[in-house]
């Protein structure tokens, strides 16, 4: 069996509504990432921007926000990211360990997580 590339359709909740959107997961990106359109659509707003890396090492700002993300019936509050229209929207390792999830490179497919707690008990 090979590996590839796993996408996921995720449930983007902002206060004007809801939309599905096909997403890449990404876990070499910090953080979910939708395009303007999207998160016009449904009211979501940025609250400020960030500086971020892309794969090929350049910088490119984008806007941040939060909004409800949810997959396989789980939902949780996340930091996203507001990139321009046409680019890939992306599912970022925050949001999927938030979720308790993790991809699954062999079957295309996400899986339940664990959360990880490494601390001394003593």
């Amino acid at each position: 069996m090979k590996m590839g590339v796993t996408y996921v359709v995720v449930k983007v909740h902002g206060p004007l509504g809801h939309a599905d959107v096909e997403m890449l997961a990404d876990t070499g990106s910090t953080l979910t990432k939708i395009d303007e359109s999207t998160a016009k659509r449904l009211g979501i707003l940025p609250t400020g921007s960030a500086v971020v890396e892309l794969a090929d090492g350049t910088d490119r700002e984008r806007g941040l926000a939060h909004a409800d993300i949810e997959i396989m019936g789980d939902r949780a509050t996340v930091r996203i990211l507001i990139g321009p229209d046409g680019e890939e929207p992306l599912l970022g390792l925050t949001t999927l360990e938030s979720l308790r999830l993790k991809v699954n490179p062999l079957k295309q497919r996400l899986e339940p997580a664990k959360f990880i707690e490494y601390a001394s008990l003593n």
